[in-house]
């Protein structure tokens, strides 16, 4: 697999790619996070660039299907930007997340990126979740040192359901992602949770979660957290599964500090409503959400959200539309297949 070159801190400025992302947000949320709490989302990658295609994805369809890395963005840029959320909106975030539309670890000023932010905001954990699709790359490793906490996804250990549920990039094999994953393991010492996604009819079934549960048993991941398809998916056909059906799959994985992802319980009500309409449609850009979990995640009241959800409604800012019988919300142009379940 040919490795891509890395930047080195000199070129961040003069990066091609930051023209295309001068105007646009590098910060979202607080996003309502099932493991996390308030999370504020650092974005640095153009949505949708990923090494995958997940079936399941909420974020919609890959239209960058890559391995290379950039600098889409100066890191000095999201340090400003979160000097000036976090002085403008105080107490309202828990965790600073390094995620994204696409995968972050295509950023090639990872590590600078991740050690600024430590120096910068120390009292608050950095996370990182990742597809872990580049974690072969000893460079990605070396970067993810400075996270506290780093969350790779492990989908399926056998090449056919992981072409099936991930639809990765040419050339990248289910193999070398084992191997990254099991690298990691031995070279990070942050908090190492890895999430399973398990989306009905694909690798849900018996003999897959055995191998899932066989090798995580040789990574030795902290935690291991068990999710299922919740939001409106890329493809309609990526069914999630029933809470009878995600405990009967948590039995295979016991001795792994094994748990399935709860539901979100938000903050109190903050009196900060300012710009909201802007502050929800930079969350829509990332993913769909329901109007009671944005209120949770952006401090304001459910009045005041649904008042302003209306205004972006009618103005055609935004469009909803049911799935698995809850109302999303979502941007217009984003890439996904509509589900008809609703």
């Amino acid at each position: 697999m040919k490795r891509s070159p890395h930047s080195s801190p000199r070129e961040h400025p003069g990066s091609s790619d930051f023209a295309s992302r001068e105007e646009a947000t590098t910060l979202f949320g607080p996003v309502p996070s099932r493991r996390l709490g308030r999370s504020l989302g650092i974005d640095v990658i153009p949505p949708k660039t990923c090494s995958f295609d997940c079936v399941y994805c909420e974020s919609g369809r890959t239209t960058c299907h890559t391995l290379e890395r950039k600098v889409f963005v100066p890191p000095e840029r999201i340090i400003q930007d979160l000097r000036n959320h976090l002085s403008d909106h105080p107490g309202q975030t828990d965790i600073l997340t390094l995620s994204s539309a696409g995968e972050p670890t295509l950023y090639s000023a990872l590590g600078d990126l991740l050690h600024m932010v430590k120096e910068n905001f120390p009292e608050l954990p950095l996370a990182v979740l990742t597809n872990g699709s580049l974690l072969w790359d000893p460079q990605v490793r070396k970067d993810l040192r400075w996270a506290d906490i780093v969350i790779p996804s492990l989908d399926a250990v056998t090449s056919e359901v992981f072409r099936t549920i991930n639809r990765p990039c040419r050339g990248l094999t289910v193999d070398a992602i084992l191997e990254g994953l099991l690298a990691f393991r031995k070279e990070y010492r942050g908090h190492l949770r890895v999430e399973v996604l398990l989306v009905s009819h694909h690798n849900d079934h018996p003999a897959e979660l055995a191998r899932l549960a066989r090798v995580l048993q040789a990574v030795q991941p902290d935690a291991v957290e068990l999710n299922t398809v919740v939001r409106p998916p890329a493809f309609p056909g990526a069914g999630g599964l029933s809470q009878g059906a995600m405990e009967g799959s948590l039995a295979h994985f016991s001795g792994l500090n094994a748990r399935i992802i709860g539901s979100y319980q938000g903050g109190g009500i903050s009196r900060s409503e300012d710009r909201l309409d802007r502050r929800i449609l930079a969350l829509l850009e990332r993913r769909p959400c329901a109007a009671m979990e944005m209120a949770q995640s952006l401090s304001v009241s459910p009045a005041r959200m649904e008042q302003t959800l209306e205004g972006l409604l009618k103005t055609g800012s935004i469009v909803a539309y049911p799935h698995g019988g809850a109302l999303y919300y979502c941007l217009p142009t984003r890439g996904h297949q509509r589900s008809r379940d609703g």
